[in-house]
């Protein structure tokens, strides 16, 4: 049905509601509907949208990647409430070295069992807004205990793109100056990244205010910038543990390109510039067009790390595709 647009006063636009729907629902002067922005258009209730989303799974025999999965779900889903059930007396693995790259993180290679709640509790921290409210012998409630928000979304978004390029500078100091100690932690900061990729995700799936095209973009783009992340999570791990002592000298270039390259790409996502677009795609072919010298070159282990390079370079031209798609 259509209605028209009725400018009321010098600054209010208003539109009549079906009269069917007015007796129907009962509705009379002074009552108050809640309005729900719902991607392009307006969803009109006469219910508060405050009910909760509620999960739950029984983690009983399952095994620690496994019970992952099922939190990652429902968290990224949008579910406010989620009751884990085991059988009494269970027992876990300590989870956290299934979150990181533990291999960088010798604190949590040490396979502790624990209890179920204990075990809970560091799948909990993982993620924003997500607490422990209530536990028994077979059972624990978790709760979401923050309130989503597009502002979040894009403060968050922000984030992400900064610990990445956090990452990038660590990177490029350790191949330059050859000190791999800024490294070692670098799976704290790929954590935090996955922290606010995930929340990213949640707030989109739970407010669902953006227009339905524009989703689809940003969902692409947390994802590739989430793989990006672990690229650099990758270096990290063959610089410390694969080959710790050689010498980068012939790729120390095309990592300070890379960076440049996310550099642009950072300022491209906040502010849309055409020479920005250029900046990056002739970046790009200068890193193309160097691999034939640099395989002339560089040593296996040089190679192996140009590879990931390579790999991040062709993530932030997808990521500069998606952002010039969200510019029309």
């Amino acid at each position: 049905m259509k209605r028209k647009i009725i400018k009321q006063g010098h600054n209010t636009l208003t539109v009549t509601l079906p009269s069917n729907w007015v007796k129907n629902l009962n509705i009379q002067p002074g009552h108050e509907i809640e309005m729900i922005e719902k991607e392009n258009g307006l969803f009109l209730t006469t219910q508060k949208n405050n009910y909760l989303k509620r999960a739950e799974f029984d983690i009983t025999d399952l095994d620690i990647p496994t019970i992952w999965k099922y939190f990652m779900a429902v968290y990224r889903e949008g579910y406010d409430e989620v009751l884990i059930k085991f059988k009494p007396g269970t027992s876990l693995k300590n989870p956290y070295k299934f979150l990181t790259m533990h291999r960088l993180d010798p604190k949590y290679q040490k396979e502790d069992e624990r209890t179920v709640l204990s075990g809970i509790q560091r799948f909990v921290d993982r993620f924003i807004g997500y607490e422990v409210i209530e536990h028994g012998k077979d059972f624990v409630l978790v709760k979401d205990m923050a309130e989503l928000t597009n502002r979040e979304f894009d403060s968050s978004l922000r984030r992400v793109f900064l610990l990445i390029q956090q990452m990038c500078e660590e990177t490029l100091e350790a191949i330059k100056t050859g000190n791999l100690e800024g490294l070692i932690h670098i799976h704290d900061v790929d954590i935090n990244l996955d922290k606010f990729h995930d929340y990213c995700i949640r707030v989109l799936n739970k407010t669902s205010n953006r227009e339905s095209r524009k989703n689809s973009l940003y969902f692409s783009t947390l994802y590739l910038l989430e793989l990006l992340g672990d690229e650099f999570k990758n270096i990290s791990t063959h610089l410390i543990h694969d080959f710790p002592k050689t010498n980068f000298k012939n790729i120390k270039k095309p990592v300070e390109l890379v960076k440049d390259q996310f550099d642009n790409l950072y300022l491209l996502f906040y502010k849309f510039n055409k020479e920005t677009v250029k900046k990056i795609a002739e970046i790009d072919k200068e890193i193309y067009f160097s691999v034939p010298e640099i395989y002339k070159k560089a040593n296996e282990h040089e190679k192996e790390i140009f590879h990931h390079l390579r790999i991040i370079s062709r993530f932030i031209n997808a990521l500069m595709e998606l952002r010039i798609e969200m510019e029309y």
